[in-house]
This record gives C-alpha cells, structure tokens and sequence, in this order.
C-alpha cells in the first residue's frame, strides 16, 4: 500500500493528537492508524518499530491483533452456515466428541451463534485455564485441547443461553474448535482457505512465514517492557491472528462493501442485528434476591434501626450485594425491590425509608449502567460490537489486547468510513481508534445533508 499524506485536515489535526499523546508516553512505542473514508484509504505511521531504532512502522509492519480474531471467527461461522456445513442455532455440543458434555441451563444447549454473539452464558477463561500457565508472558500456550474438553464437562453456566450478553474468549475460542473439528482441518488452514485468502489478505495468519516474522514489530508490556509473542494453539479463535495495517484496511474495505463471493456474504450476516432475548435473563435469582431481602427485613423488624444510620444503610445494601455476587445483576434487583417495598411497609414513613430507597435507586442504575445491562440490550452481531456515535451513526467495532499489542478496527455501515489502528504496546488504543472513528463520521453526516 502506496503512503498517501492527508490534506491538513481537521481528521490529520485529530489523528496526529491522539496518536503523539499515546506515543509521547514511556510506556508506549509505535503505532499505526489506518482511515477510510469513501473512495480514500491511507495510512499514518508514528513512535518506532522497536524501542531506540527511529525506525516508524509502515503499511507491513506486522502486529498482534489480538480479539480482533474473533470477528474472522465469526465470519468463517456464517461462511460455514451459508455452505450448509452448520447451522448458527446448531448446539455446540453435536460438533464435539461425544464424551464432552457442554453445559447448558434447565436443558439450553448453547449453539453456535451464542458463541459468536458472547451470549453462551460462558465465562471469560475456563476454570482450569491458570492451573496450566507455566510462562506468564506466553499464557495460552500450555492449553490444550483435552483441558477445553475436560473443563467442558465439568462446567455449568448462570443463566440461559442467549438471553445475556457475557464477553468469553472462552466461547470465541471453542468456536474455533469446534468449526476446525466439524471441517476436519487446522483452525488456520480453514479460516485462511474460506475467509482471508478469498478476501485477498495474505499477510494475516496465525504461524508466521520467515518474512512476516521479519517485520513483526517486537510487543511491549502496559509498562513498556520487551515481552515475548503469544502462541494460543488450542482457543486460537479468541485471538490468535497477526495482521498489518495494510490487511487490516483491506478487510475494513471488504466489510464496507461485501464481495458477491461466500465469504462475502458472511461478512453480511455478521453484520446483520440479531434479536436477544434478554427478558428471559430478569427472573434469574428472584428468588434468592426476595428472600435476602426479607431476612434483611426481619432483622430491620426484630431491631429497628435508627432512621438515617449506618445500620440502616448496610441492611439495605446488603441483601442487593449478596443477591448480586451470588445470582447476578436482576437478583440484585428483586432484592432491592423487595428492602424498598418491605421497607416502607414496615416503617410506613417515606421520610425515613424514602433517602434508602432512593441511594438503591441510583446504585442500581450506576452498577446496570457499567456493566452493561442497562438500558437492557435488545439485540448482538456475529463477531462485532455495536456502539452508537455522536453524532448519529452506530459503529460496528471490535479491539484487541496481547501481552504486547493492542488494536482496533471499526466501521460505520453504509457510511463509508472505517478506522483501524495497531500498536506494539499493551495499552489500549480504543480511545484512538473510537475518537477518529466519531471524526471521520462528522463530514460524513455533513455529506448526507
């Protein structure tokens, strides 16, 4: 890819900031920051490939993506769905060896597209993933297959499958597998024949030939020390791919115009909103929040406490912190919902269960609010994330963190504008990616009118 200087711009003005902010720390290294908008597509490149050479990454240079796999998962998912190969709503379980026994919720089989979606009710890393770490720098490459399966067995999940959004490089990473087994070939092998090659990109993939290893900048630490490169054999789904700038624009081009090809179109259906039945989730742990707070309850009756006090305050964030930990974010909802009925039923005075009442309130919106469950999610995509930009406009995005890198790429559908950036430091570069993802859409929106 040619480097092409952008016009003194306010999108140049916003890209050279952010970027020289992020460079211009000890702990960070290089950087390089792709646009798109319409027909252009250029690169900016700023700090070093390696600490002390003066040398700045270019188009080539490769990078650890990190999750940013998981959107190549996806695709080769819907690729495989729209060959007949699988289903999206297939259960997980029929594309494993028979002895596995995944887990489910009151007979929910977790299929394939709640592993795509991170709706599988699955946790983030296995449980027996860290009993397996023997070099803290390279921590997924002692994982092997039999752990996946024997945690498998042994697991249960929280709530019904597809009812609750739940980030899992678990479940992105059993995605991979499962789809490499069903295919009855390597994970790389597979995504490269049916979703990179045909998408033209040839210098992403998981083993890295003499040439790419050349020009892999060296990663960094969050605190900007030399680490070693991660190797992630058996949940390779979840993170394992190295990409440069320059593929990286190239699978934002084909995302914003899809090719008439099958990898094409699985880029559509991972575009495509899918419904999520988050009302299914609410009645999780009702009853276990309704009891926490009558026993609470009881207690306010057996010795009342004084209005205003402490004690006051604790019996009523009790039962809704317990509920919580215990059952999840709705329990702790009915547990509060039962402290503020039962609490004025009880002292029959607003003023002196009212301010109690209230602080719950806004603890709940606050806790709903950062972790994501309010407002209530109503629908996912295969492999990205969904934000809404000011001013108008929804991005469709993912980012990526290794011990060394960090990376982002995202789009905005039918608007012709994309961002990607990649860094050799492990500290995140979302606020880079998002910021000149919000700038490029403003002309955009400007254009529209």
């Amino acid at each position: 890819m040619e480097h092409v200087e952008f016009e003194d711009s306010d999108v140049r003005r916003e890209a050279d900031r952010l970027a020289e902010a992020y460079v211009g720390s000890s702990k960070n290294v290089g950087l390089a920051v792709g646009l798109i908008t319409g027909d252009d597509c250029r690169w900016l490149a700023y700090g070093e490939t390696a600490r002390g050479s003066s040398q700045k990454p270019d188009a080539n240079t490769m990078f650890e993506i990190g999750s940013i796999t998981k959107v190549f998962t996806a695709a080769l998912l819907a690729e495989m769905a729209g060959r007949g190969e699988v289903r999206l709503d297939q259960p997980v379980a029929e594309l494993l060896p028979p002895e596995v026994r995944v887990p489910s919720y009151r007979g929910a089989p977790i299929t394939l597209a709640h592993l795509a979606e991170h709706t599988s009710a699955l946790p983030r890393l296995p449980g027996n993933f860290w009993p397996t770490v023997t070099d803290e720098a390279n921590p997924y490459r002692d994982y092997q297959p039999s752990h996946l399966h024997e945690y498998l067995t042994n697991a249960t999940i929280g709530f019904p499958p597809g009812t609750g959004e739940s980030y899992s490089n678990l479940g992105a990473g059993l995605l991979g597998h499962a789809l490499a087994l069903r295919a009855g070939k390597p994970f790389e092998e597979l995504l490269a024949e049916r979703i990179l090659h045909p998408l033209g990109l040839v210098d992403t993939a998981i083993t890295l030939s003499d040439n790419q290893a050349a020009r892999l900048a060296p990663g960094h630490t969050v605190k900007g020390e030399p680490t070693a490169n991660w190797d992630i054999p058996t949940l390779a789904g979840a993170g394992a791919l190295r990409s440069s700038i320059a593929e990286m624009l190239s699978f934002l081009r084909s995302n914003l115009n899809p090719p008439d090809t099958p990898a094409g179109a699985a880029l559509r259906t991972c575009q495509a909103p899918r419904p999520m039945a988050w009302r299914g989730r609410i009645g999780i742990g009702a009853l276990h929040g309704v009891g926490l707070a009558a026993a609470a309850l009881l207690i306010t009756w057996l010795a009342p406490p004084s209005p205003g006090s402490m004690w006051l305050m604790v019996l009523a964030y009790l039962p809704v912190l317990v509920a919580m930990t215990w059952k999840g974010f709705w329990s702790g909802v009915w547990a509060a919902a039962g402290m503020a009925i039962g609490g004025l039923m009880l002292w029959s005075s607003w003023s002196a269960w009212g301010p109690v009442v209230i602080s719950l309130l806004c603890f709940l919106v606050g806790a709903g609010g950062a972790s994501g469950y309010l407002p209530p999610r109503s629908r996912v995509r295969l492999g990205w994330q969904e934000s809404a930009l000011r001013p108008g406009g929804t991005a469709l995005w993912h980012n990526g963190m290794t011990g060394g890198y960090s990376s982002f790429i995202g789009f905005t559908p039918g608007s012709q504008v994309g961002v990607a950036v990649l860094s050799n430091s492990a500290n995140s570069v979302d606020a880079i990616g998002m910021g000149l993802l919000r700038s490029l859409q403003k002309p955009a929106n400007a254009a529209d009118e």
